[in-house]
């Protein structure tokens, strides 16, 4: 603001002359899931590509928040029977009302690190690899999104902790931003900080 112009809006607070502050808000719905998508993609150092500026996408929704909570997927090995262990631990975690996705239905072979990226950016929490072990001793793989740590775990023991992590994740999330105010000068200044999970 130039300095000849704060003379024509001065305004009258008692005795002082003081120019009016305005603040004008405005939003939406589209804005503030545009926010909240935007905050919620991050890019993350990939330790396992050798090159200087490797980084992945990750989605990280808040667990309560993702749309699909577990991925199925085969690894290398007879693919009918892997497809079979699939489609019935797929019945049984949608009984439970586990939201997932049936990668196995999936014809294009892709790498493993191809495949935990493409589930990393759909925001899915844990991923499920049916490998030929399963068959042997009934043994799964499961990653996580936001840890990327591999477990191995028994089929039997699966839906119990997809379930208990499910009950975890419909608890109500924090508010996505902490509000602060503060007082500068007699100017009130509200400030949002997001707040990343």
């Amino acid at each position: 603001m130039y300095p000849e112009d704060r003379s024509k809006l001065l305004g009258r607070d008692g005795r002082k002359n003081v120019i009016p502050h305005v603040l004008s808000v405005s939003g939406n719905l589209d804005r503030g899931t545009l926010a909240y998508l935007f905050d919620s993609l991050q890019l993350v150092e990939n330790p396992l590509m050798k090159k200087k500026n490797s980084q992945r996408k990750v989605l990280k929704l808040h667990p309560c928040l993702a749309p699909i909570k577990v991925a199925l997927d085969v690894g290398k090995g007879p693919t009918t029977e892997l497809r079979q262990v699939c489609q019935g631990l797929f019945n049984e975690l949608s009984e439970n009302r586990i939201s997932v996705w049936p990668g196995y239905l999936e014809t294009m072979q892709i790498s493993l690190e191809q495949l935990y990226t493409k589930y990393d950016e759909m925001s899915v929490l844990f991923t499920v690899l049916i490998t030929d072990a399963t068959l042997e001793n009934g043994v799964v793989q499961l990653r996580s999104r936001d840890t990327t740590m591999k477990e191995m775990m028994h089929i039997s023991r699966l839906k119990d902790f997809l379930t208990n992590c499910q009950d975890w994740t419909r608890q109500s999330p924090e508010v996505p931003f902490r509000l602060s105010d503060s007082v500068t000068n007699g100017a009130r200044l509200i400030q949002y900080t997001w707040v990343t999970y």
